[in-house]
């Protein structure tokens, strides 16, 4: 099976779209989602090597929209699902969950900093 990318173009256009083709203030949406989401998983790999499910729900809720909002679905959708077995307090594999996050929070931080290198200078 394919890996999805790690942002989905599609999701990204409608964000630009949405900020009226404001590519200043996109860079700043995708600055401070990486540092929120770095903060965000440190947050996550405390509560797992804690074995705190009580403490996963916020930093994967958060993470979850933010990412969903840029367009890293599958950053998004482990997140989600995440968050509703921290809810359940039903989380036998967080550490597992978590480092999986971190490396798909890696490969959207990577693809979002590539796209920013890759756009044509604005005149």
């Amino acid at each position: 099976m394919t890996e999805r990318p790690a942002i989905d173009a599609a999701a990204f256009a409608d964000l630009v779209e949405m900020t009226g083709g404001d590519v200043a203030f996109v860079d700043e949406l995708v600055d401070t989602y990486i540092e929120e989401g770095e903060r965000l998983v440190d947050a996550l790999r405390v509560a797992a090597a804690a074995g705190a499910p009580e403490a996963l729900v916020m930093p994967a809720h958060s993470l979850k929209s933010s990412s969903v909002n840029l367009g890293a679905l599958d950053l998004g959708d482990q997140c989600r699902d995440l968050e509703a077995l921290a809810r359940a307090r039903n989380v036998s594999d967080a550490r597992d969950r978590v480092e999986a996050i971190e490396t798909s929070f890696g490969r959207a931080r990577r693809a979002l900093l590539a796209m920013r290198e890759e756009r044509p200078a604005q005149p």
